[in-house]
């Protein structure tokens, strides 16, 4: 065959194929753009972080129409804050036990030894029962400096150690029980306690949190447990110049995700009251209601 028949076959040839060349073509954009959409879908709901932003919503919601001063703080399982006057001070009631519990076990860590079985004896009672007279011996041997530098570790930016006398309760406190606290404080200690937490005693700590006893387990693990998270946690109650005070902070665990919780409230007219005021905001962000961000509810 001459070469130019052979170029004007091979041009033929060319031609026919072209429109089934476009034709494939313009499937695939088609394809591309119908999947586009759905992955980017797809992609905004596993980069949602936990609690979402409804649920956050609901639970500012309802303590909005609580009595009382009420406050609360949530750092979702990206690490960004957020809730309801969270740098309001509370007189802290035993929440602050815990910062005694991590800021002794810090200044034994120094030291690099062991706990003694008397120092067990003390840190056991004082988070799973919350022996004020334990908290106390504690708070002799951590001191208002040690929990000052704990909150500055931590990046706890309201913490106080004040007077004898607490205005915005219009009651009086002494040792450790004089700290003023925040919802948004108390929830960044508990999130970041496995960084604070020295490496030899933070399954220890851990195991305190995790086991107090059923009578203080309301509020933050009673609605948070059945929903598959491991709760470390710590209480506040007492009367106030307001009414009642009910207090809890927590730190959340399910899987690879992390998330932490502080609800404070003030002048409750029950304790009662306040525990439900707890229970149902935990509940609205991670509780019975809580879906999880790839929407399986848990």
């Amino acid at each position: 065959m001459h070469p130019s028949s052979t170029l004007a076959t091979v041009h033929a040839g060319a031609r026919r194929l072209a429109p089934l060349v476009l034709a494939s073509l313009a499937l695939l954009a088609a394809l591309l753009l119908i999947r586009a959409p759905l992955a980017a879908a797809q992609a905004g709901v596993d980069s949602e972080a936990a609690p979402t932003s409804d649920q956050i919503a609901s639970a500012t919601s309802y303590l909005e129409g609580r009595r009382g001063r009420t406050a609360f703080a949530v750092i979702d399982s990206a690490g960004q804050l957020s809730g309801v006057r969270t740098d309001d001070r509370f007189v802290t009631a035993s929440v602050v036990k815990a910062m005694l519990l991590v800021q002794y076990l810090r200044k034994v860590d120094r030291t690099d030894r062991d706990l003694t079985g008397a120092e067990r004896r003390l840190l056991a009672p004082m988070i799973q029962v919350s022996s004020n007279e334990a908290a106390t011996a504690i708070w002799r041997r951590v001191g208002d400096a040690g929990l000052r530098r704990l909150a500055a570790v931590v990046g706890m930016t309201n913490f106080v150690v004040g007077p004898g006398y607490i205005g915005s309760c219009r009651c009086s406190a002494r040792a450790w029980a004089r700290a003023q606290i925040t919802a948004g404080d108390q929830a960044r200690l508990f999130y970041e306690l496995d960084r604070v937490l020295p490496e030899r005693f933070r399954d220890y700590a851990k195991k305190l949190l995790e086991t107090v006893v059923p009578a203080q387990s309301w509020g933050i693990p009673q609605a948070a447990r059945p929903a598959g998270w491991r709760v470390f946690f710590k209480v506040g109650l007492r009367a106030t110049g307001l009414g009642g005070l009910i207090h809890q902070a927590a730190r959340l665990e399910r899987d690879d995700s992390v998330v932490a919780i502080a609800v404070l409230t003030d002048g409750d007219p029950s304790y009662a009251y306040g525990k439900r005021t707890v229970r149902e905001v935990t509940d609205r962000l991670v509780g019975g209601g809580f879906v999880d961000p790839l929407g399986a509810r848990r």
